[in-house]
């Protein structure tokens, strides 16, 4: 029960930030912007969902931190091309558990509200790959295309620097065959865990430290 409790206040959140993007703040006035900015990040992942090809149970990835960097180029101040780097390091329960490094590697963009001033919402989509890589003997790192989706506020704290909260959706595209982490030996394949669904979802909410140039 306690691991649909973050998909759904992740939602909430993105519901909340998309409205108030949707929403004039009176009293904004034109202001100069960065025409590019970085904002290294510290946040919570979690989500993450395998089987185990043997026994058909359960197999969940750990939540826990990740960190990573946004690069953004303004196209306007209401529109910015984005790169997003994250990485993760957690873990696959079960009774053997598998080390595991996540990292994405995301292009893409964000529209704002142009009439914010104080506290500037935002909404984003892009894509990229996910790199998937397990700390065992034997198996190899895969690499699989993704989307995210997100949204959040930026607040500015002086002309250069500000804050920037972040909620996204990393959505990972799996093979269809559904089996993940393979090895062979001996002319003999086995897999190290089956994928529940083509799809691999998981969330983060984030915080930065904008800086901008």
């Amino acid at each position: 029960m306690g691991k649909w409790l973050f998909p759904r206040r992740f939602l909430m959140i993105v519901a909340s930030l998309a409205l108030a993007a949707l929403a004039p703040q009176a009293g904004a006035q034109d202001q100069s912007y960065s025409q590019y900015e970085i904002t290294p990040f510290y946040g919570y992942m979690a989500g993450g969902e395998f089987e185990n090809p043997v026994t058909n149970t359960d197999r969940d990835l750990d939540e826990g931190n990740n960190f990573g960097i946004i690069f953004n180029a303004a196209v306007d101040q209401w529109r910015h091309y984005e790169v997003i780097y994250s990485t993760q390091s957690t873990e696959i329960d079960g009774t053997s558990p598998i080390d595991l490094d996540v990292q994405y590697l995301q292009i893409g963009g964000t529209v704002s509200n142009p009439d914010a001033e104080r506290v500037i919402p935002y909404f984003g989509i892009t894509v990229g790959a996910a790199r998937f890589s397990p700390d065992q003997s034997g198996l190899d790192a895969e690499t699989k295309l993704a989307l995210t989706i997100g949204a959040g506020v930026k607040v500015p704290i002086t002309e250069h620097i500000g804050v920037r909260f972040d909620a996204r959706a990393f959505v990972s595209l799996l093979d269809t065959d559904g089996n993940i982490f393979c090895v062979s030996d001996n002319g003999v394949g086995t897999c190290a865990i089956r994928t529940k669904s083509d799809t691999f979802l998981q969330y983060h909410a984030a915080v930065g430290v904008v800086i901008g140039f």
